[in-house]
């Protein structure tokens, strides 16, 4: 490019240079008619002006191309770029929906898990609370139990001392006894022995269906408790992992909108670069439009003078022709 400019300069100066003369020598100047090596000097010197203008415009033209060029192949690589960075964006937002809806299903995996965690712990507590309330209750039984026991036991060794002393008071002799203390005693010792009788049998009937109904609630109440901790447990090996997998989805979810952020900010470097290139084409094109404009303004000199010459050649072969015919004659 530095060439086809050295040459439109020399090619400008040697047209400067050959101006002077041929308008020292032009018919414009001076009155008198041109000679016909002056037509000839004008004749070349335009012809050379020509051959000059149509290497400069090749020289242009080439120029332009070359200028386009690189140009076109920055557009393109740009906007190649600008697909791939908005192709790459949209397969890291599908992969972040999908990562989404994964995390949408295990967050609503864990909550069920965790809702039946928490209905398992509720369960739980009130079995515990109702274990904690029977064993009181059997504490209380166990405590009646023994105190109506104990009652029995006195109320035993009362009618054996009784009876001891009723049968040391049979064996004493028949003089001290009559017949009617003989048979108030037996029938104070059969009431007692009655009494007996029917407070162990509603005892019996009393407390011992309470006490083995306790027993019953009581193994059940450890049997569904054993099932509801075995379970608590199982829940709580399944939330393991569920909770595992949300912290390696939490973590793949920043890495993606790291990633995002990063393809971002590139991809507003990316168009800053484009439209700084698309700029710079403007420029170049603006100015390649100027020197097409200053060619074809020239070009449109060149015609102009290509006419105007046409004309004085005509009317140099004119005068000639005339001044033949006048010589001849």
């Amino acid at each position: 490019m530095s060439d086809a400019e050295e040459e439109r300069e020399s090619s400008q100066e040697q047209r400067e240079n050959q101006e002077p003369t041929s308008a020292h020598s032009s018919p414009s100047v001076s009155p008198e008619p041109l000679s016909l090596q002056d037509v000839g000097v004008r004749f070349q010197y335009c012809i050379a002006a020509v051959e000059d203008l149509e290497r400069e415009r090749d020289d242009l033209i080439h120029e332009l191309a070359v200028l386009r060029e690189p140009s076109l192949e920055a557009v393109r690589q740009a906007h190649e770029e600008v697909v791939q960075a908005f192709g790459q964006r949209a397969r890291v937002e599908l992969e972040r929906d999908a990562l989404k809806e994964e995390i949408r299903v295990v967050r609503r995996r864990l909550f069920r898990v965790t809702r039946e965690c928490v209905a398992c712990q509720y369960q739980l507590d009130n079995q515990q609370k109702e274990l904690e309330k029977k064993a009181a209750e059997r504490e209380d039984l166990e405590t009646l139990a023994a105190r109506l026991r104990e009652e029995l036991n006195q109320l035993r060794e009362t009618f054996s001392q009784q009876r001891e002393t009723q049968q040391q008071s049979l064996q004493t002799p028949r003089s001290r006894r009559t017949s009617r203390e003989i048979q108030e005693r037996r029938r104070l010792s059969a009431e007692l022995q009655s009494l007996i009788e029917e407070q162990h049998s509603s005892l019996e009937e009393l407390y011992e269906p309470k006490l083995l109904q306790l027993l019953d609630r009581c193994e059940r109440g450890a049997r569904a408790l054993q099932a509801v901790q075995e379970e608590l447990q199982k829940l709580r090996e399944e939330t393991r992992p569920l909770q595992a997998e949300a912290y390696s989805l939490r973590l793949q979810k920043c890495s993606l909108q790291e990633q995002i952020s990063l393809l971002k900010k590139k991809r507003g470097d990316e168009v800053l670069i484009y439209r700084e290139q698309l700029q710079e084409l403007e420029n170049t094109k603006r100015e390649i439009k100027i020197c097409v404009q200053l060619q074809q303004h020239q070009n449109k000199e060149m015609e102009e003078l290509r006419k105007s010459l046409t004309q004085e050649l005509a009317i140099y072969n004119n005068r000639t022709n005339s001044f033949l015919q006048q010589t001849s004659k």
